[in-house]
């Protein structure tokens, strides 16, 4: 695969420090990505919708800045709030060319009656982030189940998919 542009993290509202974390030492082994820390965004309440107790995640991916130039640098946004998309229930993330946004609320185990699960938190956290990476990058979505570009409809696609590429989107990509 080419090598991948710089990505840059950017924290909105209170995001736990460690799932940042996380996403630095992931990303960099899965991508072969140069993965950095940005200035955290507060959480805007002009996205916040009462009736649905969520915030719009295509308003939110509009604060993220895209600041690479010739596709150089890709924008991740990392939320703990409940995100939807107009005509969407909800959306664990969304992306643009060269920036992405994805939500941690609803990849916890514990939304699902699960107990507590750190690794399977961290798993989804990263499968979600590539996938929305890859969104920012152009991929479309992939009809192999077992792609990160697969569309995930519900937790169950996500925790069956996992964070790689297939070979077709690989070749896409690089």
């Amino acid at each position: 695969m080419a090598a991948w542009p710089k990505i840059v993290l950017i924290p909105i509202g209170h995001e736990d420090p460690m799932v940042v974390t996380w996403l630095k030492e992931d990303l960099q082994k899965i991508l072969s990505a140069s993965v950095k820390e940005g200035p955290p965004l507060p959480l805007s309440p002009h996205h916040f919708r009462k009736e649905r107790n969520q915030y719009n995640a295509d308003g939110m991916l509009s604060d993220l800045s895209s600041p690479g130039q010739n596709g150089d640098i890709l924008t991740l946004g990392i939320t703990e709030k409940d995100l939807f998309s107009p005509g969407l229930n909800f959306v664990f993330g969304i992306a643009t060319m060269g920036r992405a946004l994805i939500s941690t609320f609803r990849l916890r185990p514990e939304l699902y009656g699960i107990p507590h699960n750190q690794k399977l938190f961290r798993w989804r956290i990263l499968t979600e982030a590539v996938h929305e990476l890859g969104h920012a990058l152009g991929l479309p979505h992939c009809e192999y189940p077992g792609c990160v570009m697969n569309f995930s409809n519900w937790i169950g696609d996500t925790d069956r998919k996992g964070p790689e590429f297939c070979y077709r989107c690989r070749r896409r990509i690089g």
